[in-house]
């Protein structure tokens, strides 16, 4: 397994795991993460931070596997299967994805996802008061 492999390992574990601070130890500081294509990305920790905390509010990931992968140089193209709790709507998803993940000295600098967004709806926003 190569050294990009295994750290994006560790990245998912931590994510498994829910431990914040070691799922950001993969990163680099200037992270770029697309997580939803269409939106502006993520581009540093103190964000990702705040948006791992959000995202848990909406969503229990409790599984997330990698079923094919290729690599090439310093990027990782992944396929795989997560599941997701969906708390808003009470529902388990079974989620198919692809995940473009970039590299740079040994840490993750950019990571797009690729899923069918309806599938994984976006949580309600609150409504304003009259």
């Amino acid at each position: 397994m190569s050294r990009n492999m295994q750290v994006l390992r560790e990245m998912m574990n931590a994510s498994k795991r829910k431990d914040h601070e070691a799922f950001l130890d993969t990163l680099t500081d200037d992270i770029e993460y697309h997580w939803h294509m269409g939106t502006k990305p993520i581009r540093d920790k103190a964000t990702m931070r705040k948006f791992l905390r959000n995202y848990e509010t909406s969503f229990d990931q409790q599984d997330w596997i990698v079923l094919k992968s290729i690599e090439a140089d310093d990027v990782i193209m992944v396929e795989g299967m997560e599941k997701l709790y969906d708390r808003n709507r009470d529902v388990l998803i079974d989620n198919p994805f692809m995940q473009v993940i970039e590299f740079r000295d040994g840490k993750i600098c950019k990571l797009r996802d690729y899923y069918d967004s309806p599938r994984v709806q976006a949580p309600p926003r609150p409504e304003k008061a009259a």
